[in-house]
């Protein structure tokens, strides 16, 4: 009964500086059309002041904040304004419209058939980690799992010897491999891209054939950025995953990489569990910020959080947030049972 009083503490709030379950909501503009699109203003009041472009009709936003008949929302798709506050209804008709699962392919989406067997979950480590790493660094999620999940670990192909990332495991973690799935670098906005992201998805694709069955993958920092990628792979009739569940994401510039796989929002059902003090360097830090003295501009495209940028790629996402940093699950037993608990139900519901 505590946690669940805890658990119901957190459900509702949206991106407050403390652990939160957030759901991503999305709405389309249906309305205006003969007016290029809908009013927008600067505040909740229908008096406050009202911004020159209007959103236009088909535009897609997400629900920032939602009071009676006014939406704050953001951008995601579509042209207007970046944000504001519009009103739902003019009179009787509708403005914006829900966007439901009928609405996309979401309406296509099935996960694999399982039978009576455990759901078997991929999991992909961070960099310079390994399986034996990663299953500590999920030790509080490991008691939930039994007789419920089956975890799959795949350790990267490629090793590492030197550099931030090296240090920090062998401080941790000393005399353990250090692993990783492809060798990473920062594109000119300051967003993760990879070498050969291509070649190491057909590698993962191998992996999981092998390995299969395989219903849904989890990852972690390097292992959530391709897990992101095989969700997008998996939308494309490549492989079959039920669900994604992203722990501590980057900010994907391996989008530009791999641009045919992320034509439309994904249908896949995402979990997305991110720390509030983790910036867009995270987990490269020295390298990050080296790069910020030589000159390269970091683009935020006004999002506080990296993770936010992977949850728009989806078109059902869900997130949590705790108070900590770039780690799989926060240290906090609180927040760590609020996570954990949540990651092993959705497993469940999506398998």
């Amino acid at each position: 009964q505590a946690f669940l009083s805890q658990a119901l503490k957190f459900l509702f709030i949206r991106l407050r500086p403390q652990p939160c379950l957030v759901f991503m909501v999305l709405w389309e503009v249906v309305g205006g059309a003969d007016k290029g699109g809908i009013i927008v203003r600067e505040g909740q009041d229908l008096k406050s002041e009202q911004i020159p472009d209007r959103l236009a009709t088909k535009a897609v936003v997400r629900e920032l904040a939602l009071h009676g008949e006014r939406l704050q929302y953001e951008l995601v798709s579509g042209s207007g304004p970046a944000s504001g506050w519009v009103s739902m209804k003019l009179k009787d008709k509708e403005l914006l419209a829900r966007k439901l699962e009928a609405d996309t392919q979401l309406s296509k989406w099935k996960p694999s058939a399982r039978g009576s067997r455990l759901p078997r979950v991929l999991c992909l480590h961070g960099t310079a980690c390994s399986e034996g790493i990663f299953r500590t660094q999920l030790g509080k999620l490991m008691p939930k799992v039994k007789n419920k999940l089956e975890l799959v670990f795949l350790e990267g192909r490629h090793k590492i010897g030197e550099g931030p990332a090296f240090d920090t495991m062998q401080k941790f973690f000393p005399g353990q491999p250090n692993l990783m799935y492809d060798h990473v670098s920062l594109d000119s906005s300051g967003w993760r891209i990879y070498k050969d992201p291509k070649e190491t998805l057909d590698w993962l694709q191998a992996q999981i054939a092998k390995l299969g069955p395989i219903d849904g993958v989890l990852g972690f920092s390097q292992g959530a950025n391709f897990a992101v990628m095989l969700a997008a792979q998996a939308a494309a009739g490549i492989a079959r995953l039920g669900f994604a569940v992203l722990l501590c994401p980057n900010a994907p510039g391996y989008v530009g990489q791999v641009p045919e796989l992320f034509q439309e929002a994904l249908p896949m059902p995402a979990l997305v569990v991110y720390g509030e003090q983790e910036g867009y360097g995270a987990g490269m830090e020295p390298i990050f910020e080296k790069a910020l003295k030589d000159g390269m501009q970091l683009d935020t495209k006004g999002e506080a959080a990296p993770a936010a940028h992977v949850a728009k790629l989806f078109g059902s996402a869900e997130m949590m947030m705790h108070k900590e940093g770039h780690r799989p699950l926060p240290a906090n037993k609180d927040e760590s049972e609020v996570v954990t608990n949540r990651i092993v139900s959705f497993v469940l519901e999506k398998c």
